[in-house]
């Protein structure tokens, strides 16, 4: 028998829903229903509209990378009209199914927690099985790491949610050896940029943390070292179409995608060195 557990995801109150029951666990309900299921549970490429949404977001963000999701075989299926949990994740198959409430578009925001809740169990099983050997779901040490890996799978669940809730930092690191100014803006901002651009100063060998947050690590920016003396150092792109006025001055943006420093915690990191005079 395949080897399922049960979420127990804390949820935000305004989207969860009070249960009246102890829900079964997965386990328990009709091996024809999980069967079915699990048929057509899709991979990396063709899931369902609402679970690939999900997954690009969780990438975009930095929680997850494609590689991480080009094993698992993910779908919907109606667990909670059986009276089951709301998701479960296969240990012995890689197999994730979500219920099927989860495609309503109102459900996407706790879909992207649920979801990476759910791989965060896909990788401590795979780690596991390839630590333990295959045998490893069906094993009593696998019964008795399930606390643990529950809680870290609901510890992680919560960071997601509030990492979309608040997004990311973008921190400027000026590996150079004057100073620069520095225009960022994110393509996937948490807020709608109020006030007028400006220009952040950063110090030479210095960081800070740009004012916008953001839900990918898609940024464009425009930066000029402020030397003492001698040429400056610009990092633009010269035939690119996105421009703007920043204090009066009409710059041309230079489009990059960073990397999170962390699954959850971190900023995105945008680093500008200056070639060696």
């Amino acid at each position: 028998m395949i080897v399922r557990r049960v979420i127990a995801l804390a949820l935000l109150a305004t989207v969860a829903e009070p249960a009246t029951t102890q829900p079964l666990t997965a386990d328990r309900l009709p091996p024809s229903l999980l069967a079915d299921c699990d048929l057509r549970a899709e991979p990396y490429g063709a899931f369902a509209p609402a679970i690939a949404e999900a997954a690009r977001a969780l990438i975009d963000i930095g929680v997850f990378t494609q590689a991480a999701l080009s094993d698992a075989k993910i779908g919907f299926c109606g667990l909670q009209r059986a009276g089951g949990p709301v998701a479960t994740a296969s240990c012995a198959d890689g197999v994730i199914l979500l219920d099927e409430k989860y495609a309503r578009a109102d459900q996407a925001f706790v879909l992207r927690a649920t979801l990476a809740h759910e791989l965060l169990h896909h990788r401590q099983h795979r780690e596991r099985k390839a630590r333990f050997g295959a045998g490893y779901c069906e094993s009593a040490r696998y019964g008795a790491d399930k606390p643990a890996l529950e809680t870290e799978a609901d510890a992680f669940g919560d960071a997601v949610a509030a990492l979309f809730s608040l997004g990311r930092g973008i921190e400027i690191v000026n590996a150079c050896d004057d100073p620069v100014s520095v225009y960022v803006e994110a393509v996937d901002p948490v807020a709608v940029r109020g006030a007028g651009a400006e220009f952040q100063r950063v110090p030479a060998g210095s960081s800070a943390i740009a004012a916008d947050r953001a839900l990918s690590g898609d940024i464009r920016f425009f930066a000029v070292t402020t030397p003492a003396t001698g040429p400056a150092h610009v990092w633009r792109d010269k035939a690119g179409a996105a421009t703007r006025y920043v204090e009066g001055r009409l710059v041309r943006l230079k489009s990059i995608r960073l990397a999170a420093q962390d699954r959850v915690n971190g900023p995105f990191r945008l680093r500008l060195a200056c070639p060696a005079r």
